[in-house]
């Protein structure tokens, strides 16, 4: 599996698979997509997500993990089961930061088809902002964001320097395929409704691209 080596405001985008292989993938270094207009305040930040209000996922799934949300609350993966997901490391002061934008129309869009996002904003790359609070409040204003987001956490492992990754991440780099830890933001990893992943998208990958949509839908089209 490709390495990325990334900086701020530059990286490759090549798209990795569990396998190993690796897929077409766009050059593009920006993002697209305008960002929509400021929602009202009070509107909420993120989705509560699908599910029973009690569930359960077994030993060694995603679905296994509790979660806490951007408002500090527990949220138990197991929800999500059966959905199709896409995890993404967010950052608010990062060169691709206007991801967020695409990310939120893909929600909206498949979102009734059993799709979520899951954003774990993160630090190890030194974007991100304080406090959940003012990650929350900055999603809102100027991405008008619905889809669940989490609390702050680290996505690489560096435990020496008092970053300890996060389980859900943890889970994600033990899977099969996953070789090469996050190198930068808004990495993506596509979760399928058996709760398994199906593709990585790297940094520089649009999140409406092709490649992703079309990954999105060939996972939706599989029964539950």
């Amino acid at each position: 599996m490709a390495v990325l080596v990334a900086v701020a405001g530059c990286s490759s985008t090549e798209t990795q698979t569990p396998s190993g292989g690796q897929t077409a993938s766009s050059s593009s270094g920006g993002s697209s997509g305008a960002k929509p207009g400021p929602v009202p305040t009070g509107t909420p930040t993120s989705d509560p997500g699908p599910g029973p209000a009690a569930c359960s996922g077994a030993a060694g799934e995603l679905y296994a993990l509790t979660s806490k949300s951007i408002a500090l609350e527990d949220v138990p993966l197991c929800r999500y089961k059966g959905e199709v997901l896409l995890i993404v490391n967010g950052a608010s002061d990062c060169g691709y930061t206007p991801q967020y934008a695409p990310l939120q129309a893909m929600y909206v869009k498949y979102k009734a088809q059993g799709f979520d996002v899951l954003a774990f904003p993160s630090k190890s790359f030194n974007q991100e902002r304080g406090t959940e609070k003012e990650v929350s409040e900055f999603c809102t204003k100027e991405y008008g964001i619905t889809f669940p987001l989490f609390q702050i956490g680290w996505v690489v492992d560096r435990p020496a320097q008092g970053e300890p990754i996060r389980a859900e991440y943890k889970w994600l780099m033990a899977q099969p395929g996953m070789d090469s830890p996050v190198a930068w933001n808004f990495e993506k990893f596509l979760i399928g409704r058996d709760g398994k992943v199906a593709k990585r998208f790297l940094t520089a990958v649009e999140p409406d691209s092709k490649e992703v949509t079309d990954a999105i839908e060939a996972e939706l089209a599989k029964p539950r």
